[in-house]
């Protein structure tokens, strides 16, 4: 373990003295637990990873900041395999909690009781196979109890939390452009621009390995990580989340599932066995947020493709 690469992270990011050393515990931990199997944290392989993790779960070890600290590790010693591994763990974070807060604050607490109250969410760390069934049963719940539109209506929320504050700075780019159309077009410029600095430097951009046809592809179309305008209405193509291996794929199956993103469904496309589309409203609401933040009001959005639905990309229209 190389543990001055871990506290050089910590200290430039302003954490306590405390948290550098409980990181360091928790990736010591694991390095123990590899040597019994004759590995090391350079070594490892994501199933090895795994099981760990697994076991972090049995003995409810399985924290925020564990998973953090392990994630953060294997960032800096370069193992982006393994690095993409904890960052599909944490990519479901919240969303849960605040699809049921939007329940109570569109439906009420009776409504929120009889879809939550029973409803058990996926521990920190569960088996990504494993995940898509609790999305089915909160579905089912979700149908049972509320309309199509109320449903879609509350999927389609801020339900990663983004934070207003990561857009403001869109939200002022927007507000010097001449018109919307400009504004689109030059942010779609910006972000292909971005993905050839992550290409050159061979970073991972959030959780997706970017390469030069990666770039040329989200150049060739102005949907993806943009918008482009029809009237009233904006059209956003989300950019795949292994976008590299979707663009070689020629299976129908497995470039769906390239292209998904959902921590809570995406496994779900391997096995054939359906979470419904409209699930996919919540991936919606994530579309349509930055427009909401530089327009300054709530659109609504409809998902118009979606990996879930048998269609090999994600794209939404948003009322603006």
């Amino acid at each position: 373990m190389n543990r001055e690469i871990l506290i050089d992270l910590y200290r430039k990011r302003g954490f306590s003295e405390e948290k550098t050393s409980d990181a360091i515990n928790q990736v010591f931990q694991l390095e123990v637990f590899l040597s019994h199997n004759a590995l090391t944290l350079t070594t490892a392989e994501e199933k090895d990873i795994e099981e760990y993790v697994d076991l972090l779960i049995v003995e409810k070890k399985n924290n925020l900041e564990t998973i953090l600290a392990l994630a953060r590790y294997f960032y800096v010693i370069n193992r982006q395999n393994i690095y993409i591994y904890f960052t599909k763990l944490l990519g479901g974070l919240g969303v849960l909690e605040n699809i049921e807060s939007r329940v109570k604050e569109f439906q009420g607490e009776q409504i929120r009781h009889r879809i939550f109250d029973d409803f058990l969410k996926p521990p920190l760390g569960t088996k990504k196979e494993d995940i898509p069934e609790y999305t089915k049963v909160l579905m089912k719940k979700l149908e049972a109890n509320l309309d199509e539109k109320s449903y879609c209506k509350i999927l389609a929320g801020n339900n990663h939390l983004v934070p207003r504050e990561a857009m403001e700075a869109e939200k002022k780019l927007y507000e010097k452009s001449e018109s919307l159309d400009t504004y689109l077009k030059e942010r779609h410029q910006r972000k292909v621009a971005e993905l050839q600095e992550y290409c050159d430097q061979k970073k991972v951009w959030y959780e997706q390995v970017i390469t030069q046809e990666v770039v040329d592809f989200v150049k060739k179309n102005q949907e993806i990580l943009s918008a482009t305008r029809q009237g009233d209405i904006l059209y956003v193509t989300k950019i795949p989340y292994e976008p590299d291996k979707y663009i070689k794929e020629e299976d129908q199956i497995m470039k769906r599932y390239y292209a998904c993103h959902c921590t809570f469904a995406r496994e779900a496309i391997l096995k054939n066995d359906d979470v419904p589309y409209r699930w996919c409203y919540c991936s919606g609401g994530f579309a349509k947020f930055p427009f909401e933040v530089i327009l300054d009001r709530e659109l609504d959005v409809t998902v118009l493709k979606s990996a879930l639905k048998g269609d090999d990309i994600c794209r939404f229209a948003i009322k603006i």
